[in-house]
């Protein structure tokens, strides 16, 4: 099963270690299920990482974590949309990728996106609801 993960989730699962995100992102470490990314979307994890850490958490490094994500992510290109879907274009770019992968779900917590319901097959799920089905 594949899964791709908004960048919301990513900086909740690196900055609030006892998150639902974090809980979610490891089914990865336990092999649950492999993640997607490309270069767009590794460039948005970090580039909002930095933003977060700077403002809020000095004493945290995201490198690590993004290292690990990155190791253990596919890369996959996004498929070409024939139209915006969301209200922010920023987050088409994660539904594409997921489109293009097969992935069974795109985990959010960003309501652009939960709106969407399963644009392209690609169920849109919370973290909590991801935490559920996997029964993690």
């Amino acid at each position: 099963m594949t899964v791709v993960f908004d960048t919301n989730v990513i900086v909740e699962a690196i900055f609030w270690p006892r998150s639902t995100a974090r809980r979610a992102l490891t089914g990865l470490a336990k092999r649950r299920f492999q993640t997607v990314i490309n270069p767009a979307i590794m460039e948005e994890y970090v580039s909002i990482t930095a933003d977060v850490r700077e403002k809020l958490f000095l004493d945290t490094y995201p490198s690590g974590a993004l290292a690990w994500i990155a190791a253990k992510s596919i890369q996959t290109e996004p498929l070409p949309l024939r139209r915006r879907l969301s209200r922010d274009p920023d987050d088409d770019l994660f539904v594409a990728t997921a489109a293009a992968a097969g992935a069974k779900f795109l985990v959010t917590q960003d309501r652009d996106l939960l709106v969407l319901e399963k644009p392209y097959g690609v169920e849109i799920v919370t973290p909590v609801q991801l935490v559920r089905f996997l029964r993690l």
